[in-house]
């Protein structure tokens, strides 16, 4: 399976976009522009996420010391947490969330496009993703996010 982001325009603070699943759209995109992740073709994984105490969509990115597991480990659980907070480390995910300016953890939020940056009814889009994920995952099919620039 494949996602695309087609990140479509960014006003320097935020970027908005839309996500398609083999060539169809599915919801639309927002994220920080100082954080996103670069363009390019990731395989998708579901690890166990502590702060929002399920599995999470994650693209695999290269680089870095530190195994994701180890790097998890690491990630401090917050106290109080929802699906606008910010996390407390670098921690590209597919997730649920309202707006992408204060988000600096590299997350691509999902939703109905608003305003730029901004989206609404978030986790009815996250959880039609998500479930589309995880069933191909446990198929045994590769699952691919590709980032497309404007």
């Amino acid at each position: 399976m494949n996602i695309t982001v087609e990140r479509q325009m960014s006003n320097g603070q935020v970027i908005d976009g839309v996500l398609k699943i083999n060539g169809k759209k599915v919801c639309d995109t927002a994220e920080n522009a100082e954080t996103a992740i670069n363009a390019g073709t990731y395989n998708i994984y579901i690890p166990y996420c502590k702060q929002y105490d399920r599995r999470m969509p994650m693209p695999e990115i290269e680089g870095g010391n530190l195994t994701k597991a180890e790097e998890c480990c690491l990630c401090e659980k917050l106290e109080y947490m929802c699906q606008n907070a910010n996390l407390p480390s670098y921690c590209p995910m597919l997730k649920p969330g309202c707006g992408a300016y204060n988000r600096t953890d590299g997350s691509i939020l999902l939703g109905e496009y608003l305003a730029p940056g901004c989206l609404k009814h978030p986790q009815k889009h996250f959880n039609g993703v998500y479930d589309r994920i995880r069933k191909a995952i446990g198929r045994g099919k590769d699952c691919t996010l590709t980032i497309v620039d404007m």
